[in-house]
């Protein structure tokens, strides 16, 4: 086994937790029962490398046994990854074809290869869902197994993952994708997040619906304190009641009752025009736009937003650019004028 390859298979096991080693070599496959069963499974995580190392020189591994780990460890942690969006799409008067996994692997690799040669790709199935793993090289040097891209695409959907793409291997692999799942175009999505289960789920439409009719319960005559009408007027409770129930029916209308997908940021750039009824001041006069960009960040942004109100942090119902989010597939937006409006009007659009 070449030096190289030992010392990419090493540093692949290293970037693994000691509590997962078990589970992604056993998920790899390429290693037996009996092979995993001499690993010291103690810090440091060096030893069990090198153990792994000297395993896969005696069974003789190639970049092909490699490759295959590297795409079960970054199946188990996707989320250690920023994944983009992207969606392929055919003519109108085109019928869905019956999709053929060794078909679309063999198109995949020749669509690849008649632009480059200096490239390997490797595939992963797991069910419906193929994981695709590509290093790229130049005419110059040999294909960077340390900066692959991975591409996770679900049979017979149009929605393809992809991340760590260099923008000048995108139209390579764009036309490849498109042309192995015979597709007639794809585009990528303003949708980007680490968590690839969440992206998933939003594309898909398998995140919690909001309920389309809720009723809620009459409000109950609640037993207070007596000694607590000397001080808050129980018509005040009553309203605080009320206001708190109505912030929960709106809540839950607009983002049901189950957790949301996980994103991380939204962004919204900004081209809008400064206006002044006077027409007075140094900006009156001011023919472009004004151009920024918000952006809200957050561990778990769709959640955040959800909470603002029953948290009395916004007004209910939050605005539709914020809730929005998951329903229309997107987390960056762009909002400008609304063409034709009159110059005195200050409404926008985002698109």
């Amino acid at each position: 086994m070449d030096e190289w390859l030992s010392a990419f298979i090493k540093r692949t096991v290293v970037k693994i937790q000691i509590k997962e080693i078990m589970t992604i070599l056993k998920a790899w496959g390429f290693l037996t029962e009996k092979d995993l069963s001499t690993l010291t499974l103690s810090p440091p995580k060096e030893t069990i490398a090198m153990e792994v190392v000297q395993l896969c020189e005696e069974k003789r591994a190639t970049m092909t046994n490699a490759a295959a780990l590297d795409i079960t460890y970054n199946h188990a942690n996707s989320n250690k990854k920023n994944w983009n969006v992207y969606q392929m799409s055919k003519p109108l008067e085109q019928d869905l074809d019956l999709f053929d996994m060794s078909d679309f692997k063999i198109q995949f690799k020749k669509s690849i290869y008649a632009v480059s040669k200096n490239v390997t790709i490797h595939f992963k199935e797991y069910g419906e869902e193929i994981w695709i793993r590509i290093a790229w090289g130049t005419h110059h040097a040999k294909p960077n197994q340390y900066k692959a891209t991975f591409v996770v695409y679900h049979a017979q959907t149009p929605y393809v993952f992809i991340t760590n793409l260099m923008k000048s291997c995108q139209p390579v692999l764009c036309q490849a994708l498109v042309l192995a799942a015979k597709y007639g175009q794809i585009q990528e999505l303003e949708l980007k997040s680490r968590s690839l289960d969440s992206l998933k789920d939003i594309v898909f439409k398998r995140f919690n619906q909001p309920f389309q009719s809720y009723h809620p319960k009459p409000l109950q005559e609640r037993n207070v304190d007596p000694g607590l009408n000397k001080i808050v007027d129980p018509r005040v409770t009553y309203e605080n009641m009320r206001e708190k129930e109505r912030v929960q029916h709106i809540t839950r209308e607009t983002f049901g009752d189950g957790p949301q997908p996980k994103l991380e940021f939204a962004s919204y750039k900004l081209e809008t025009m400064f206006r002044v009824e006077n027409k007075i001041g140094v900006l009156a006069d001011r023919t472009e736009p004004f151009r920024c960009v918000v952006k809200f960040s957050s561990p778990h942004l769709l959640e955040a937003i959800k909470s603002l109100a029953p948290a009395g942090l916004a007004e209910a119902p939050v605005s539709n650019l914020l809730t929005c989010i998951p329903h229309k597939a997107r987390n960056i937006f762009k909002i400008t004028e609304r063409k034709g409006l009159h110059p005195a009007s200050s409404q926008a659009t985002h698109v």
